[in-house]
């Protein structure tokens, strides 16, 4: 029971696979084209829930994945994707819009900036959980759109929050595992120059400084 509750200790503990978002070495035309593309799988991906009811709704649960990816090229592609998804949805489909902007769009733009700042899967998962939380909520209590189902109502209620957050927590979960093991692939794919893992610039440091020290002591 103790090497279990020590090995889930040691989970939550240690970091997601990430990057520096120094080390993504593209020119800023071929970023802008990028960004571009993945703005159009984005939009695609969450257009599925009104065209196609049923599976749609879990292709659209895949729009995160895009989003996240273009925060991490540059937090600032990010946003720029988050942007243009929106301006696309507006044409493609408006019913849709509201779901992005709250709910899959800034969970993306979350666990983006989470996996370059944060160093640990519990503030990862937390901070995004909290995102899709306030964003959910939002959509409930405000806009009185039923994002999860008849199942919770719009009226404010003590037990539609909790269910919100049984619900939020787990899904950022979910998600951040699913975009780690997304970048990890990509990491692996691409060539080094492109795309360097946050474990590799760490060992480059180590090394650079352990040069330092000797040279010093010369």
């Amino acid at each position: 029971m103790k090497r279990i509750k020590r090995k889930a200790v040691q989970y939550w503990q240690q970091p997601f696979f990430g990057i520096k978002h120094d080390f993504m070495e593209l020119l800023p035309t071929t970023k802008l084209i990028l960004t571009a593309i993945i703005s159009s799988f984005a939009a695609i991906f969450q257009s599925a829930g009104g065209y196609m009811p049923g599976i749609g709704f879990f292709v659209s649960a895949m729009t995160t994945l895009p989003i996240f990816l273009a925060t991490i090229v540059s937090v600032r592609h990010g946003f720029l994707s988050y942007f243009v998804t929106i301006l696309l949805l507006l044409f493609i489909q408006p019913s849709e819009l509201i779901i992005f902007s709250f709910t899959t769009g800034i969970l993306g733009l979350v666990l983006g900036v989470s996996f370059y700042k944060s160093k640990t899967r519990f503030l990862v998962v937390f901070l995004a959980g909290a995102a899709l939380f306030m964003g959910i909520i939002t959509i409930l209590f405000i806009f009185r759109f039923p994002v999860l189902g008849p199942g919770v109502g719009a009226s404010f209620h003590f037990h539609s929050l909790l269910l919100v957050a049984i619900f939020s927590i787990p899904y950022a979960w979910i998600a951040a595992e699913a975009c780690s093991f997304t970048l990890k692939r990509l990491a692996h794919t691409l060539p080094d120059r492109v795309i360097k893992p946050v474990s590799d610039q760490q060992e480059l440091n180590h090394l650079k400084d352990g040069k330092e020290n000797v040279e010093a002591k010369k």
